[in-house]
């Protein structure tokens, strides 16, 4: 008896261990595209600050302005976009429950989500009456749904499509650099 309601425990922990694998890539995928995305805003905005320095010679507070809005911004989505997700994947604060990733990877493998939910929602409703019955039935599903890939359920190539943001204003900078260098020194100096 002992040794079956330690396989039926292990069927349960093989599903969980691979949820939570699911839930780590889930914010490696976030933190990736937020990367991407900052970069983009990022440089896209000290491109048009220092455009707009370069042609309108701004004053003093508008300057400041807009250098502290820099920073904000830059902060703002560092920390929102890319941070936030590295310390949820580091399990720091709050993350997306196994209720919430079983409806992800139901929308990637339309037949799992209400087996994984039902293996979910059971686990929580054992009581002390026909709990042998609910392990039986939950080892079961269990079973069936541990050979899914629930991994490839984010595919992280896929954000190759935010570098269409990020990779322009990267080589308009970067041509800047060496086509106008004093169009970027003068005005990041002033």
């Amino acid at each position: 008896m002992i040794e079956k309601s330690s396989k039926e425990g292990s069927n349960y922990q093989v599903l969980i261990k691979k949820l939570d694998l699911f839930i780590r890539k889930y914010y490696i995928n976030q933190a990736l595209r937020g990367g991407l995305i900052t970069i983009a805003a990022i440089v896209g905005l000290f491109l048009t600050y220092t455009f707009l320095e370069h042609q309108f010679y701004l004053s003093q507070e508008v300057r400041k302005i807009m250098f502290f809005s820099y920073i904000l911004a830059f902060l703002g989505s560092v920390g929102y976009l890319v941070i936030l997700p590295l310390l949820r994947y580091l399990r720091l604060g709050k993350t997306i429950t196994h209720e919430r990733a079983a409806q992800i990877l139901g929308d990637h493998f339309g037949d799992v989500q209400d087996k994984l939910l039902n293996v979910l929602q059971l686990k929580k409703h054992i009581s002390e009456e026909n709990n042998e019955l609910i392990l039986a039935s939950i080892d079961q599903k269990a079973k069936k749904i541990k050979l899914v890939p629930f991994r490839q359920a984010i595919d992280l190539s896929q954000n190759r499509r935010y570098l269409r943001y990020a990779l322009p204003p990267v080589l308009l900078l970067l041509f800047l650099l060496f086509a106008a260098p004093s169009f970027i020194k003068e005005s990041t100096f002033r």
